[in-house]
């Protein structure tokens, strides 16, 4: 019984052109001389051919194993990278819709939630400045007056309702949106947050008093947020001009405004 010429073995790998491919050229040539042992009867050749043979074998499958490791590696790799890719890409979102120094929504995010929020409901718009802030900043620093404005978050983000949006709209100026039309609701809120404010303290600062004054205007659906923010505003503008510390209310901001 023939058990085949290595040329048998070679020509299921042949490219089309006659000329066998490079892969496994070592061990079909070891495959070779151990057939020709075998055919010269020379059975001690023919042990060492095979011998050969299975070393290549060996050194075949070794190289695979580490094929097969580097393959691994890579994946894990390609893993952890595009895990960085999607932090990195969740982080940026994050940025870009957030304050850096608060972590509340930004000026430009907080006006398009509210917009679309204005357009379909009753909404309404808290504004709170912190009182005396560039006093705060030039007799403590601005490390101090920073931390200010993370405490005033932190409280806002805290108290206000768990369907309300809180954001920075610059320097110290805040802002929550809340949704309906509720003047009780909008009132409570600012209420708390300013209760909060007062007590805000910084170590090795006893002197430090911190408050803050409140404008809240409510609009129904449909009406423009640059409308409903112009009443807040003129709200917040009495009770800067009413000694502070204070809550100014416009309850209809379609009348409350010619």
């Amino acid at each position: 019984m023939s058990i085949g010429t290595p040329a048998d073995f070679a020509d299921g790998g042949r490219d089309g052109r006659g000329k066998p491919p490079d892969l496994f050229e070592s061990e079909i040539r070891a495959l070779e001389t151990a057939c020709q042992a075998l055919d010269n009867g020379n059975h001690q050749d023919h042990r060492r051919a095979l011998e050969a043979l299975i070393r290549e074998f060996d050194r075949v499958i070794r190289d695979m194993r580490r094929l097969i490791n580097h393959a691994d590696r890579t994946e894990r790799e390609l893993s952890r990278a595009n895990q960085r890719l999607t932090e990195l890409t969740r982080g940026l979102a994050y940025r870009n819709r957030h304050d850096g120094l608060t972590g509340l929504l930004n000026r430009e995010t907080l006006i398009d939630e509210a917009e679309a929020l204005l357009a379909v409901q009753a909404m309404a718009l808290i504004l709170m400045d912190i009182d005396h802030f560039k006093q705060v900043n030039d007799r403590y620093g601005h490390p101090v007056g920073d931390q200010i404005l993370r405490d005033v978050a932190g409280a806002m983000r805290t108290l206000a309702p768990e369907d309300g949006l809180c954001g920075r709209l610059g320097g110290e100026e805040f802002a929550v949106i809340l949704p309906g039309q509720i003047a009780g609701k909008a009132l409570g809120c600012a209420g708390c947050i300013a209760d909060a404010i007062r007590a805000v303290r910084r170590d090795g600062h006893p002197g430090l008093r911190v408050t803050a004054s409140f404008g809240i205007a409510l609009a129904s659906a449909g009406t423009s947020f640059d409308r409903l923010y112009i009443c807040a505003d003129d709200a917040l503008y009495r009770a800067k001009h009413s000694g502070r510390d204070r809550i100014e209310v416009v309850a209809d901001c379609i009348r409350g405004l010619p």
